[in-house]
């Protein structure tokens, strides 16, 4: 049984966290429905993101032989993404720590209750460090 077969029998359960807030003011079903969109290009295994009123910030993980092609995907991912939701600012990486951050913040959507300045401060933080370069 290869690599393959596995991840098709498990039906990637752990790619997509759908995040649901208990108030309105941290909404994040436009990351739910980008992290979906993102997921169904055949490189992506996995995405974490989120969302604030003007801000989309999302991180995937690909396929091990698509990572020469990372700069490609992130951009006609964003491309992709720009069409479907036009009122967002969206940020997409493909790095590890990024994918981290995004990550730990979706936990904290999850079972806290974070303010949209929290979170908002949070997005700002994980976009200063999309743009560090290593």
């Amino acid at each position: 049984m290869g690599c393959q077969d596995q991840n098709a029998a498990e039906g990637q359960s752990g790619a997509v966290r759908n995040v649901s807030t208990k108030d309105g003011k941290t909404d994040q079903s436009v990351a739910n429905r980008a992290k979906k969109r993102l997921l169904k290009k055949e490189e992506v295994t996995e995405v974490r993101g989120a969302n604030s009123k003007k801000d989309l910030v999302l991180a995937v993980q690909v396929e091990h032989m698509d990572r020469f092609r990372l700069k490609d995907i992130e951009k006609k991912s964003k491309e992709m993404l720009k069409k479907e939701f036009p009122g967002y600012s969206i940020e997409i990486s493909t790095d590890q720590k990024i994918f981290w951050e995004l990550d730990k913040l979706e936990k904290q959507l999850q079972h806290k209750n974070v303010s949209s300045k929290k979170l908002n401060k949070k997005l700002n933080k994980i976009k200063q460090l999309m743009k560090e370069k290593p």
